[in-house]
């Protein structure tokens, strides 16, 4: 449970992180905990990326959960700027949706404890 707690803290920072960077000053992050799983959402107000990026950001978020990747490399989320860790993210989450609703960014991810 431990390290199930700090998974979806790294998570949760990885994506503020990137808000951040990029020049963010308005952002929601909203955390539901049901038995298993948890649900991740993080707003943007409004949103900063262009279309480009937010398919991008689509395509990391939403490779398949590879519980032997996130077994191994959980822990190096965050350690650079690279963006990388955004694929880690994708691998550690069983959906995710990356949509603009009403002019700001909406992040929606689910997390099931294996």
């Amino acid at each position: 449970m431990q390290h199930e707690v700090k998974k979806v803290t790294l998570i949760i920072n990885e994506l503020v992180t990137m808000m951040l960077q990029n020049g963010s000053e308005d952002v929601d992050v909203k955390i539901k905990r049901d038995g298993d799983t948890t649900a991740i959402t993080v707003v943007q107000h409004p949103c900063s990326f262009d279309e480009e990026f937010l398919t991008n950001l689509q395509y990391s978020l939403n490779t398949q959960r590879q519980s032997e990747v996130e077994g191994y490399y959980w822990q190096l989320c965050g350690d650079d700027d690279t963006g990388d860790e955004l694929f880690l993210v994708g691998a550690m989450v069983d959906e995710a949706t990356v949509e603009v609703v009403d002019g700001d960014l909406r992040i929606h991810l689910v997390r099931k404890q294996c």
